[in-house]
């Protein structure tokens, strides 16, 4: 069977959709975001959780709900005295199709990220999010807010070639 060519992704984080096209760009697979509330084609959806070691995986998949409540700044305020800053998002991504009766599911651990020990300044006219104010990349010395979208996507795509969620539905896709 041939590859998907086109997956319609159903994300209102453009983010989301810049990151699944870097990381699919070699394989053939077209992605474009569409706001539908009925879909007769290849479609996906992705979700995150962000786990802070040094506070148990707290707030897992309770990230916005933190930025909004708690935010930030107070997330560094609990981690007074804490020597594990390590963080991790698990992602996952459901992909469905016509003919499929129950969606694909791929997923994968992003590691080495660390919590910065401050809230960085984000820079004006870029969309982030509250955590990259004070998530540092893996490899890196400043916050993932320093650094372009499409640095980001490149880098999370290239540094998890093998495991990424988007890879996984690639190969899949291919295999069947």
């Amino acid at each position: 069977m041939s590859m998907v060519k086109e997956i319609c992704f159903v994300t209102g984080n453009p983010f989301k959709v810049l990151h699944a096209r870097v990381a699919l760009r070699d394989f053939g697979v077209s992605v474009v975001s569409k706001q539908v509330e009925m879909i007769d084609q290849p479609l996906m959806v992705e979700d995150s959780g962000l786990f802070i070691l040094g506070l148990n995986g707290f707030p897992k998949t309770f990230i916005h709900f933190v930025e909004r409540t708690i935010g930030v700044a107070n997330i560094i305020k609990m981690m007074a005295g804490v020597d594990n800053r390590e963080v991790e998002f698990h992602q996952s991504l459901a992909y469905i199709e016509p003919g499929l009766s129950w969606p694909e599911i791929f997923s994968y651990v992003d590691g080495g990220y660390t919590l910065a020990d401050r809230v960085w300044e984000t820079p004006s006219g870029e969309g982030w999010g509250e955590f990259d104010r004070i998530l540092i990349p893996p490899g890196e010395t400043k916050a993932l807010c320093t650094f372009s979208p499409e640095w980001r996507a490149r880098q999370d795509a290239d540094k998890n070639k093998d495991t990424i969620h988007y890879h996984q539905l690639a190969k899949w896709l291919a295999g069947r």
